[in-house]
């Protein structure tokens, strides 16, 4: 049995609440994933994928430039232990039907894993 933490991608890439929908693109598009997390303050409170962007945006003809992440974004975050097996992993993001999952290590987040992950 291998824990998550050797399946996920980290360091995490994050944006704060407030940042336009088109500069977390950007961002996405530089770092080369398909998620990032929203924080607001110190905390990491949801995720904007790209799912999010397509049918929250682009397919409403809203502005990127105008719509904030915080607006988008999917809440609350759902995480588990970096030291938890990949099946469980497996097991609640099917039950849950979610493609990212925050992985978090002392209630700190430590990365993201995704299905993608789980597979390569």
């Amino acid at each position: 049995m291998i824990p998550l933490k050797e399946f996920m991608v980290s360091p995490v890439v994050h944006v704060d609440i407030q940042a336009t929908v088109k500069k977390a693109a950007l961002l996405m598009v530089e770092k080369k994933i398909g998620s990032i997390l929203v924080k607001e303050g110190e905390d990491m409170v949801g995720i904007v994928t790209k799912t999010n962007m397509v049918y929250q945006v682009l397919a409403e003809g809203r502005d990127g430039n105008s719509v904030t992440v915080g607006e988008i974004m999917s809440q609350p975050l759902i995480s588990m232990d970096a030291y938890v097996f990949r099946s469980e992993a497996n097991e609640l993001m099917l039950r849950k039907n979610i493609h990212h999952l925050v992985v978090t290590q002392a209630k700190k987040v430590v990365g993201i894993l995704t299905l993608k992950d789980m597979i390569t």
